[in-house]
C-alpha cells in the first residue's frame, strides 16, 4: 500500500510517505545516535510485520522520519519510536506534519488509535502542543538519557 502526500511548509514542497528503514535509519542515526555505531539507530521490531517507517522528504533526502511499532502497553498499541528532524529544519512544521500524516494512515490502515513513546524529556514540549500527555515519570535509557512515557488517545 502507498501512502503519499504533499505539503508546502516554509515554502519547501515536502512529500509525506511511507519509508524504507534504509530511507531512515542514517537521518534517525544523526539526530537521534550521533558519535554511536550507525547500527545502534536500528532498533529491535524495525523488519516486524507490524511496523511502519513514514517520512518527509525535502528534496530527495529524508528531513523527518518516525515508525511505529505494533506493541502493546497499556491499552496504547502502537509505540512510536524514531521521530527525528534534520536540525536545520527544525522549527518549519516538518515534524508536526509528518506526525498528523502518519498517525492518520496508520488510523486509516490498522483502525487502531492508541499510541504511546518513550519521549526525550526535551521533546515533551514538541508532544503535548500535538496533544499527548505524560504519563510516567523521569526514566533513563542507557546511553540516550532522561525519557517520560507519553500517550496520545
Amino acid at each position: 500500500m502507498t501512502v503519499a502526500g504533499m505539503v508546502v511548509l516554509a515554502g519547501r514542497d515536502v512529500a509525506l510517505r511511507r519509508a524504507s528503514l534504509d530511507e531512515i535509519l542514517v537521518l534517525r542515526h544523526a539526530v537521534l545516535r550521533p558519535g554511536l555505531p550507525l547500527e545502534s539507530a536500528a532498533f529491535d521490531g524495525d523488519d516486524a510485520p507490524g511496523t511502519r517507517h513514514f517520512a518527509a522528504f525535502d528534496g530527495g533526502a529524508a528531513a523527518a522520519c518516525l515508525s511505529f511499532m505494533r506493541r502493546d502497553r497499556n491499552g496504547e498499541a502502537h509505540q512510536l519510536r524514531g521521530m527525528a528532524t534534520a536540525a536545520a529544519l527544525r522549527g518549519m512544521g516538518i515534524g508536526r506534519a509528518l506526525l498528523r500524516f502518519a498517525d492518520e494512515a496508520l488510523v486509516a490502515e490498522t483502525n487502531i488509535r492508541g499510541l504511546w513513546c518513550n519521549a526525550r524529556v526535551e521533546s515533551i514540549g514538541f508532544y503535548e502542543r500535538v496533544g499527548w500527555q505524560v504519563v510516567s515519570g523521569v526514566f533513563d535509557v542507557p546511553g540516550v538519557g532522561p525519557h517520560r512515557i507519553m500517550v496520545r488517545r
